[in-house]
């Protein structure tokens, strides 16, 4: 019995080893086969690929046979079930064909063409196929229709016309901004008399563009801010509103390096999938010598203006712009100096910014125009009072942008434009920031911080730019995506 009971317990031993064994080699044939499937290389991979795609067609054949072959029959696979039949009249369509022949007759065909550099409006209405006399006169006597002159080349111009090339109607985009743009629509009227003439009548319309948001991104390399604007795709209007944004924290002729980065996301108008023109930014990030800016648009719900704030909430309107004049560098700093002219060494009470004559000159910070006219050395000098003692001067310019003495001029505001008068050597401008009369350096006076949105405000501005925040940071894992790569 024991010797039973110990041979039984071997076999059951051996068993298990045969199975371990046999196992253990259909599982490593599995492996093999699987190196083979994956690797594109191995000399056997096409061969094994077809012969799996075989295999699984094979049991996905005999799996609807199966299925086919156990399927209860139905009524119409019997031949004894029991048929019903009607019939079927078919409705008379010469009524509809007439109605189709007499429509194709009286037809109107739309076509479209875009505007060419030298085109008149006859030229344009051939391309159209507009064959019209009295459709021409119009748009060339009526002022409104007289728009149409008024396209730039590779805008598109659309045209309904009836069988006999007649003019229906034509409509052209007239430009706007990107949420609406100006339509110009001339149309054809019926006559009010049987028999009378046609005529025409033109309007202009408002109509709402399809409004999307572009985003673009980059890096400053060697060829400097505006060509790498340009490499980066970045229209020229949204670049300098980017400049304007950031005006009162960055000088983008002196403070911008190799290696800063941006990312930028704005409007974009459409019309019938046709673009229309880039609108406003809509937030923007830039980092300038590892330091971070961030911008954002937001209109408050209670009527107040809409302003760019940070992704904090804090406005980004300073008091003070960094530089009154665009496309500028600094000639000669604040402190003391050897004058140019009289070769002396003086206090120089303020910076110079060299620029071409004629360049623009604006307003640093909302004044009233405390004098205009002519100083000395100054030369045509303007100077701005400003609220809490502030005061700036504008000097040597060229020539005033109207100014009075006692008017309110607004951040921005075109005020003059660079010049030489008074003691100069070429064209610059002499700009001097002070406070109670004692003159700052401008470069370097650091004016208090904008508030920060608090409470429901703040609560308002969190959500209304949740997505406008959700794009920017799509654009940062895109950067950081092609950065790995």
């Amino acid at each position: 019995m024991a010797d039973e009971t110990n041979r039984r317990g071997r076999a059951c031993q051996f068993g298990k080893l045969e199975f371990y064994v046999m196992w253990s080699n259909l599982r490593d044939v599995f492996a093999r086969q699987l190196v083979v499937l994956v690797d594109p290389t191995n000399p056997q991979h096409t061969r094994r690929r077809k012969q799996l795609t075989v295999a699984v067609g094979t049991v996905f054949t005999l799996g609807m046979a199966a299925a086919m072959g156990v399927a209860p029959r139905n009524a119409f696979d019997d031949p004894l079930a029991p048929r019903v039949e009607h019939t079927l009249r078919m409705p008379d369509v010469h009524e509809q064909l007439e109605q189709l022949t007499e429509a194709s007759d009286a037809g109107v065909y739309v076509q479209q063409e875009r505007m060419q550099r030298g085109d008149t409006i006859g030229s344009l209405l051939r391309r159209l196929g507009v064959d019209d006399p009295d459709a021409q006169a119009f748009i060339v006597k009526n002022p409104t229709a007289r728009s149409l002159f008024d396209l730039n080349p590779g805008q598109a111009v659309q045209a309904e016309i009836d069988s006999s090339n007649l003019l229906v109607s034509l409509q052209a985009n007239l430009g706007g901004d990107a949420g609406s743009s100006r339509e110009l629509v001339i149309e054809r009227v019926a006559p009010k008399k049987e028999g009378g003439d046609f005529t025409y009548k033109a309007r202009i319309e408002a109509v709402d563009n399809d409004l999307h948001y572009e985003m673009a991104s980059g890096a400053i390399d060697a060829t400097g801010f505006f060509k790498s604007m340009d490499s980066a795709s970045v229209p020229d209007e949204v670049v300098n509103q980017m400049i304007s944004i950031f005006s009162g924290v960055i000088d983008f002729h002196h403070d911008i390096a190799r290696g800063d980065r941006f990312r930028i996301v704005y409007e974009a108008g459409f019309r019938d999938g046709a673009f229309v023109r880039n609108g406003r930014v809509v937030a923007i990030e830039l980092i300038n010598r590892n330091t971070l800016y961030q911008a954002l648009w937001y209109a408050p719900k209670d009527g107040t203006p809409g302003a760019y704030y940070t992704f904090d909430g804090r406005s980004m309107k300073r008091p003070f712009l960094r530089s009154p004049v665009e496309f500028s560098r600094v000639s000669s700093g604040f402190g003391g100096r050897d004058h140019p002219l009289h070769h002396q060494w003086k206090q120089h009470k303020g910076v110079d910014f060299a620029a071409p004559q004629g360049t623009k000159v604006i307003a640093t910070a909302d004044a009233t125009v405390e004098f205009a006219g002519q100083q000395n050395g100054y030369g045509n000098i303007v100077v701005l009072k400003h609220a809490n003692g502030y005061s700036t001067f504008y000097a040597h310019l060229s020539r005033f942008a109207g100014l009075r003495e006692g008017q309110h001029v607004s951040q921005g505001q075109l005020i003059g434009y660079v010049g030489s008068t008074g003691w100069a050597t070429g064209p610059h401008l002499h700009y001097e920031f002070r406070y109670n009369d004692v003159p700052q350096n401008p470069l370097t006076t650091t004016l208090m911080e904008a508030p920060t949105l608090t409470g429901k405000s703040r609560a308002d501005f969190l959500t209304y730019t949740s997505a406008t925040l959700s794009r920017i940071n799509m654009l940062r894992t895109y950067n950081v995506l092609t950065a790995s790569n």
